[in-house]
């Protein structure tokens, strides 16, 4: 506070003494913002009794407080406090005593701290003499904010300090209002999101029915009024704090808002659980069950696949509410299972590298898709750099295009909320003069892909080998059949055998021997290891057999000589057939298993081909879920020095069964424990299908059945019993035609094309138009350009083109060719996953 001397002071009145003699009055000083405003309201409240004298004089001086420090504080500082004054003049003919409290108490501690502090960083909380916390709102002031002071409640609790809980919470209730309709609840004083004062929070009023019920809990003395306070603040919710989704009740975060939040959701759901269990409130635990409820139905419409939302408009996450959503999933998740997941998914996507996808665009520009928020870096060759906040999908960003003409460089980096970074390189700008179209042809017969070799395969578990053409129009490229062993026997049934023999020659087969009983000596190995030869002999189309069932720990070693004997022997008469262990993640310390197994097969020289991975349903203590592919993977690893392909065996998701398809699964229907609709049977077939295809060491996925048995067995197949395709049928093969032609994300991948029937021309001929023949083996962005020994292109074609397909043949505008040397350079990128840019260029032509 400036301090004026009494000299001063008497000189001052001297001058204003002699300007009266003077006849001239001294200048009104101007009104400052607000205060005219903030007098009338302490005056109206005054006069209509809703706050006393000695309050309304206490409000009086601290306007004039505020007043006085806006005339001589300089201007950065002034217009918070003017502000402070606004929203107190804001409440005329509607301040009470408990809204005078708050947006006095408001006032004060702005006056205090900007009389001697610049505005601090945004969201800076301070804190008045009873503990309530004034946040800083950049552009605003500070702020009472009940959610934060709530929060505080909560932490004093913590802390046992029994002092500041009553304290605060005195504090508190002395600035509750009570509600027309019942209840009372915590205002806050300026505008939000497009809300004006007065809103509330039903987040706040969950948070403070929590914070109360258990400030009784520690304030003995206080425990009813605490209580009632905390019932008041959980009565204020029911009715104008809820909307709904089409699952229940969802809490309101803003009042003047219908939009679901999720960490809105889950905090309120975790605060009124514990207040219901600390004030036995049956009203309220019932409103928190259906809560629960709607949140866990909801959460998936809150992954984005590789973020979070933050709410149900589309919002994507901050960093801060992704961690804390994680947070509240985690308390949530004992009281189920779903919250636990996605609580493990979201972790996961703040160490998953951002991914992309890229498309065509016209010249000058960049168009790519983003899998979640990042800054973005986009350095072109030419000199020019843009760096720009990107959430997640499709962008397209003007470069402007290089002047002067030559092929430049593109380059993307984008790092994520999380600290990830990923990048890929685009096609490059080019630039000639004056720009032509080309034409793309496609030969004759290019209807249906190219044949390939996938590096993924997907495929079903049969009963017959009859089934097996039913996994042809579904793209499946495997097929499993399970063989019983017995002991003694050294080669299979002729029925067996012609079983084997009768399977489509495009279809490989994963063939399961089962030995329920292991080998007791050297002879039953070498019997078991003769009987598997035989099967590989009669198999054509035999890929990989597995040795099962999967090991115990205590089983390791005989489990290990069995194995080896199979693949030594198969190895002799078919050297192209894998073989390997079968691993079950629901075993007992299924770690320990897979590194006995691996020391066992060191110890004798051998090693496996593949392994296949039953991963348990759900994640646990001792337990291996798919997610724990790397632990396998790793653990072999270890033991073996290096970890053979992965398998993914038994993905089974049960469906249930309409009524019209009853009728073949014969007398005993397929249970109905656990089973989904058959939409949503295809959604998690899919979303299988897909992570396994980017999991790194996995080569391929079994479905549990391709076609549901007839006997009392989980309908888990992608056919009825009696034949008819289930949903699930079209999305796999939908999405097996996607991931064969790398159109699946994978985030972390970056993917060079390789090309496939490239053909160039002989020779470049002046006047005959140039031209290439390019194919994919994926889909790409293709960029053709007739460049000229001095780097300069003279023509150039660009666009996408389908994975797996035979070439197309791309036609260069026909462009004058003065004397001298050219060839075509061909470059490619991939469309999903873009990694290095794959060029290709002809050989040097001589014009003239």
């Amino acid at each position: 506070m400036a301090v004026v001397s009494r000299r001063g002071l008497t000189g001052l009145v001297v001058v204003v003494a002699a300007l009266l003699v003077a006849g001239v009055a001294p200048a009104a000083p101007k009104p400052v913002p607000g205060e005219q405003a903030a007098l009338t309201a302490v005056r109206k409240a005054a006069a209509a009794g809703r706050i006393d004298a000695a309050s309304a004089a206490a409000d009086g001086r601290e306007v004039a407080r505020a007043v006085h420090l806006a005339r001589v504080l300089a201007p950065e500082r002034r217009g918070y406090i003017e502000t402070a004054l606004e929203q107190v003049g804001a409440l005329s003919g509607r301040l009470t005593a408990p809204r005078a409290v708050a947006v006095f108490g408001q006032l004060r501690a702005n006056d205090d701290w900007f009389s001697a502090h610049p505005a601090p960083a945004a969201s800076t909380d301070i804190t008045d003499s009873d503990g309530i916390v004034y946040r800083f709102f950049a552009g605003r002031c500070f702020e009472f904010h009940p959610l934060a002071n709530f929060g505080a409640l909560n932490d004093d609790v913590a802390k046992k300090d029994v002092a500041a809980t009553q304290r605060l919470a005195d504090a508190l209730v002395a600035r509750g209002v009570a509600r027309a309709g019942g209840g009372i609840a915590w205002e806050y004083y300026f505008d939000w999101d497009g809300g004006r004062p007065l809103w509330t929070s039903g987040m706040a009023q969950a948070v403070a029915a929590q914070a109360f019920a258990r400030a009784a809990l520690l304030v003995g003395a206080e425990s009813t009024a605490f209580d009632a306070e905390a019932r008041a603040a959980y009565l204020a919710i029911p009715g104008k704090l809820l909307t709904s989704v089409s699952t229940g009740p969802w809490i309101r975060l803003y009042s003047f808002s219908g939009i679901p939040v999720l960490n809105a959701q889950l905090q309120a759901l975790v605060s009124l659980q514990s207040y219901a269990a600390n004030t036995n409130d049956p009203a309220a635990a019932a409103l928190a069950a259906q809560m629960q409820r709607a949140a866990a139905e909801t959460l998936p419409r809150f992954d984005t696949g590789y973020w979070t939302y933050y709410s149900l408009a589309g919002e994507q996450s901050p960093l801060s509410y992704q961690k804390y959503v994680i947070q509240l999933l985690r308390k949530l998740a004992p009281a189920d299972a779903r919250f636990g997941a996605e609580a493990t998914q979201f972790a996961d996507y703040l160490r998953q590298l951002p991914a992309f996808q890229v498309a065509d665009a016209p010249a000058g520009e960049v168009r790519f898709w983003l899998s979640k928020p990042a800054w973005v870096t986009v350095a072109e060759g030419g000199g020019a750099t843009l760096r720009l906040s990107l959430v997640g999908g499709w962008h397209t960003l003007r470069l402007g295009g290089p002047k002067r003409a030559g092929i430049y460089g593109v380059h993307v980096t984008a790092v994520d909320p999380a600290g990830n970074r990923a990048s890929f390189t685009a096609l490059p700008l080019v630039r000639v003069a004056p720009p032509a179209r080309a034409s793309v042809r496609k030969p004759a017969g290019s209807g249906a892909p190219a044949a390939a070799t996938p590096a993924f395969t997907v495929g079903a578990g049969i009963d017959d080998p009859a089934q097996a053409a039913q996994a042809l129009p579904l793209r499946l490229g495997l097929v499993r059949m399970t063989i019983p062993w017995q002991a003694g026997e050294t080669s299979p049934d002729p029925a067996v055998a012609a079983s084997l023999q009768s399977l489509p020659q495009r279809v490989g087969l994963v063939l399961e021997l089962d030995a329920a009983q292991l080998p007791a000596n050297d002879a039953d190995d070498a019997d078991l290891a003769q009987y598997g030869a035989s099967l590989a002999q009669e198999a054509p189309t035999l890929r990989d057999i597995v040795l099962t069932p999967g090991p115990v720990l205590t089983r390791a070693a005989p489990y290990a000589d069995a194995l080896a004997a199979v693949r030594a022997a198969v190895e002799e008469v078919r050297p192209d057939v894998a073989v390997g262990p079968s691993v079950d993640g629901s075993v007992a310390q299924p770690q320990q298993t897979v590194l006995a197994l691996g020391a066992e097969l060191a110890h004798d020289g051998a090693k496996a081909d593949v392994v296949a991975f039953r991963p348990a349903a759900v994640a646990g203590t001792g337990a291996w879920a798919s997610g724990a592919v790397w632990l396998l993977r790793a653990a072999l690893e270890k033991e073996l020095g290096a970890a053979p392909p992965v398998l993914l065996d038994g993905i089974a998701t049960p469906s249930t069964v309409p009524s019209s398809e009853l009728g073949g699964y014969g007398a005993a229907a397929p249970p109905t424990a656990g089973a989904v609709s058959p939409a949503a049977q295809a959604a998690a077939y899919t979303a299988a299908i897909g992570s396994a295809s980017c999991s790194a060491g996995v080569v391929g996925l079994l479905l549990d059945r391709l076609v549901d048995g007839a006997a009392s067995q989980p309908a888990t197949g992608l056919f009825y019993a009696g034949g008819d395709a289930k949903p699930s049928a079209a999305a796999v093969a939908h999405e097996l035609g996607a991931a064969g032609r790398g159109a699946v994300v994978c985030p972390g991948q970056a993917v060079r094309v390789t090309p496939t029937g490239l053909a160039f021309p002989e020779q470049i001929e002046a006047g005959v138009p140039a031209s290439a023949a390019v194919g994919c083996d994926r889909d790409c962005l293709y960029l053709v350009a007739l460049v000229r020994s001095n780097g300069r292109p003279i023509a150039a074609a660009h666009g996408a083109l389908e994975g797996g397909y035979p070439a197309h043949a791309i036609t260069l505008p026909t462009r004058h060719l003065a004397q001298g040397r050219y060839r075509i350079d061909v470059r490619l990128v991939s469309r999903v996953n873009p990694g290095a840019v794959t060029r290709r260029t002809s050989p040097w032509s001589t014009v003239g």
